[in-house]
């Protein structure tokens, strides 16, 4: 079987989802409660790099996400260098921690992109 053909039969997926789901017997016979010693942690750590410091505002722009992105009238010739201040605002507004609920067992960050992970 070909990678596309693979890719379009579902009966994989449906198996493994069959296969792993919850049960109504699972649900009821397990509480569910947070564990909070047993999370992962919130941030990346990278020991081999040296840290760069970023400015803590990322301001904005005045110009919406959508203009932005249906914007046709850039100036394509010219080669654009982000500054410091443009890569804040990339990494903030599409993976920063934007905001922070303190619970008591521990803290939740909500991220700009939920499946983040910075």
């Amino acid at each position: 079987m070909d990678p596309t053909s693979a890719n379009r039969d579902i009966s994989r997926a449906w198996a493994y989802h069959n296969a792993t789901k919850h049960s109504e017997w699972s649900v009821r016979s397990s509480p569910h409660y947070l564990d909070w010693a047993n999370q992962p942690l919130p941030l990346k750590i990278y020991t081999t790099l040296d840290p760069i410091p970023l400015p803590r505002d990322a301001e904005q722009t005045g110009i919406s996400a959508l203009s932005a992105i249906s914007a046709t009238d850039t100036a394509a010739e010219a080669e654009i260098l982000p500054t410091l201040a443009h890569l804040v605002r990339i990494l903030y507004f599409s993976a920063g921690i934007t905001r922070k609920k303190t619970y008591p067992g521990g803290e939740v960050y909500f991220r700009a992109a939920a499946c983040t992970r910075v």
